[in-house]
């Protein structure tokens, strides 16, 4: 297996040798995502609709940061994520695979 699969729409991730279920949902409008704690039952990572391009995939990226390292702290995650999607984001990354 990748670390990947859809279930009923659904995709299902691994970070870390943990499963996350990965949605896309309607969050408030001060926030892009959120991750539960990696000892958390049915835990999920939950990323705005609302959003979309570079900040879309800064904050999948910050999420998915906090999944793999729950003990970092915000600054570092905030810091790294878009050292990240910045890079990649120059590289040409496109969610829909459009350059």
């Amino acid at each position: 297996m990748d670390g990947c699969l859809y279930i009923d729409g659904e995709m299902r991730i691994k970070i870390g040798n943990k499963y996350w279920k990965l949605i896309f949902v309607e969050l408030d409008e001060k926030t892009g995502g959120e991750c539960d704690s990696p000892d958390t039952n049915g835990k999920e990572i939950r990323i705005a609709t609302d959003i979309q391009n570079q900040e879309e995939l800064e904050i999948i990226i910050h999420e998915l940061l906090h999944a793999a390292d729950w003990s970092k702290d915000e600054e570092w995650v905030e810091v790294i994520a878009d050292d990240i999607a910045r890079t990649l984001w120059r590289l040409g990354w496109n969610k829909n695979g459009k350059i």
